[in-house]
């Protein structure tokens, strides 16, 4: 049993019982806010939230991961960080602050421009204790910072569920995610405070190495997120808010196993990585094992979502949502790839290639950007879903070929270790679609149909992972792979 994949395990222990809360709280929470918005107000929501995804890669400028990934950091450098961390997120408050109108202007929205200024006021707090946050992850602290943020996602959670009964939902939504952000950054910054605290020197020559690996993280972050929101940021400009809260909520249910379920193993697999990234075999052993746990989690989830679509949107969101079903059954292609691709991240970072992935990213994006331009032109946003899943197939490949490039893996070990869980995960969606259509068929309750459905794919799959893995219960219980 190689080492790596045993200290994976151990943070991702951790990782997962935080990620199984917040999981929950934002389930709910996601539920909460499709049942009490109207479908142009959650479009609100997602040019909100794209906003927030570029403005905190902004604030971390690549050198979370510089920090992370290099061996020894001088403390002169880690002070200088901390104080660009702090001098980033005022500048970013700045930036939002007053570049709100141009934002409202673009998206032709006019109570953005509050809604933003609201929203910035995270990036005057947060940055408290954003480095102590990679300190913590460098260090395989995932006991420390899970607790942080099932606390925080708590906290951010009661809120809203009180003030989106007695405030504009929008207006409580934003101050939930300035609560959510702040509290993380101050309990990060009370957890280290006695261990290390930054000194009054600021030294950017010194920093000469985080800016070069921090530049292309930073830029490949930045193209990367683009290339991932373009479809947003276009919908949301050229066909309206409240087509963007339809596309919104079917791509938020289908990319919750890649936003939430795979850092279990990809947040620990970086730190994990770079302590082994002279050793290829060993990173492509733990990658195949990564990507094996991955797909036996993920899979079932998407695929058998999509068999029982109709009565899970009905049932969760309400009918006013069943629009986004076609939507959501093309967007799972997506998902899917997605779960298969977020571990290369981790390679090329542990591998020391940020440039390598920022040519890689930027190439995607322009690919993304000229593709999705054109459809949403056709004003259809299954047209848009078909191009972006046509899309994330090419790039799926492309990042095929750079892990044969860099750790020299090869495509059928790759492929071998996906198979089986492709195979058991689509036996089991053909029994929940079967059930879905026959209890659709005899005309039973919505609720009931998704819950009889999910039952027997959940039953089916339990049975034929018990017969592919007969040892992975015991396996588990001694902290190893299947």
């Amino acid at each position: 049993m190689p080492s790596i994949t045993n200290q994976i395990l151990r943070g991702a222990k951790w990782t997962s019982i935080s990620t199984a809360c917040i999981t929950v709280i934002q389930v709910v929470q996601f539920a909460l806010l499709g049942r009490v918005m109207s479908l142009a107000e959650f479009g609100l929501v997602g040019m909100i939230t794209t906003v927030v995804v570029f403005a905190q890669i902004a604030l971390d400028m690549g050198f979370g991961a510089a920090l992370i990934q290099k061996d020894h950091v001088t403390e002169k450098q880690m002070s200088s960080l901390y104080w660009l961390n702090i001098i980033t997120g005022l500048a970013l408050f700045a930036l939002l602050f007053f570049s709100s109108p141009l934002i409202a202007d673009f998206y032709r929205r006019e109570e953005l421009a509050y809604l933003i200024r609201v929203l910035a006021v995270m990036f005057l707090i947060a940055p408290i204790g954003q480095q102590y946050q990679y300190m913590l992850q460098k260090a395989l602290a995932f006991n420390t910072l899970s607790k942080i943020e099932i606390f925080s996602n708590v906290l951010s959670f009661v809120y809203l569920a009180a003030a989106v009964f007695y405030t504009d939902p929008i207006l409580a939504y934003v101050i939930s995610q300035v609560l959510l952000q702040s509290s993380k950054g101050l309990l990060y910054w009370i957890s280290c405070r006695k261990t290390w605290r930054p000194a009054f020197v600021f030294d950017l020559k010194g920093m000469k190495g985080f800016f070069s690996f921090g530049a292309f993280q930073l830029s490949s972050r930045l193209v990367n997120r683009l290339g991932a929101n373009i479809d947003m940021i276009l919908i949301g400009s050229f066909i309206g808010a409240e087509a963007l809260g339809i596309y919104n909520l079917a791509y938020q249910i289908v990319t919750l196993p890649v936003l939430k379920i795979n850092p279990i193993i990809t947040r620990v697999a970086f730190p994990v990585f770079a302590k082994n990234k002279h050793e290829n075999s060993v990173i492509r052993e733990g990658f195949l094992n990564m990507t094996k746990m991955l797909a036996l989690i993920s899979f079932p989830l998407l695929l058998g979502l999509v068999s029982v679509s109709d009565a899970f949107v009905a049932s969760v969101f309400g009918e006013k949502w069943l629009t986004a079903v076609p939507v959501l059954n093309v967007l799972a292609i997506v998902g899917i790839l997605r779960v298969l691709m977020n571990p290369n991240g981790s390679v090329l970072l542990a591998k020391g290639r940020a440039d390598l992935a920022f040519y890689w990213d930027a190439g995607v994006m322009l690919l993304y950007g000229a593709s999705l331009y054109a459809a949403v032109l056709s004003g259809s946003l299954l047209t848009v879903a078909w191009t972006y899943a046509f899309i994330s197939i090419l790039n799926f490949l492309i990042g095929r070929w750079l892990l044969a490039y860099v750790i020299k893996l090869r495509l059928s070990a790759y492929f071998k270790a996906v198979a089986k869980p492709f195979l058991l995960t689509a036996a089991m969606g053909v029994i929940a679609f079967t059930a879905s259509f026959g209890t659709e068929r005899i005309s039973l309750d919505v609720k009931l149909r998704l819950a009889i459905s999910v039952a027997c794919g959940a039953l089916c799959y339990l049975f034929l992972l018990g017969k592919a893995y007969p040892h992975m219960k015991s396996k588990l219980r001694k902290g190893r792979l299947l």
